[in-house]
């Protein structure tokens, strides 16, 4: 893949408040809303997502510090610091990055506050109040679709940095 070209995801997902929505290419999409979901399968779902997110940390290929390959306690202690961070009195479920700006709220909030030029609290706000077809509305209007298309390829050029690098490497 070279520089210019992009990947249009097959599916993206926006969370607001109870609703995970799953946004397919082709335009479609499925909602689920966690309140109306059996307890069991709620149950399930978080044990697969705390299990999920804790073994994301093992896999780790080398100790960031010395670059050697990572031993089984430099895999331990990645788990343990997203445990911790996990269970901690003030928990967090991302880490925070210093020195780094948190983009929270996924591409449909940050394409509404650039449409709206209204902050993140204010959009979502706003969406709260909304219901869940009025959302649906939205996250199918062209002027809004337009501005996620282009913030999608601009992640996706932002992940092709260093290629020129890696074909310096004879990658």
């Amino acid at each position: 893949m070279n520089a210019t070209t992009t990947r249009t995801p097959a599916v993206t997902t926006d969370i607001f408040g109870t609703t995970l929505t799953l946004n397919f290419a082709n335009g479609k999409e499925l909602q689920i809303d966690t309140t109306t979901l059996h307890a069991e399968i709620v149950q399930q779902a978080i044990l697969h997502g705390l299990k999920q997110k804790l073994v994301d940390a093992a896999a780790i290929a080398r100790d960031t510090t010395t670059g050697k390959t990572a031993t089984i306690e430099d895999k331990f202690q990645a788990v343990k610091t997203v445990f911790d961070r996990l269970t901690s009195a003030t928990p967090s479920w991302n880490a925070v990055r210093e020195g780094e700006a948190k983009q929270q709220g996924g591409l449909f909030v940050r394409a509404l506050m650039e449409l709206t030029n209204k902050s993140r609290e204010e959009v979502q706000a706003s969406i709260e109040s909304y219901t869940k077809e009025q959302v649906a509305a939205l996250k199918k209007n062209p002027r809004v679709l337009t501005i996620i298309q282009r913030l999608e390829r601009e992640k996706v050029q932002d992940a092709s940095l260093g290629e020129d690098l890696l074909a310096q490497l004879g990658a």
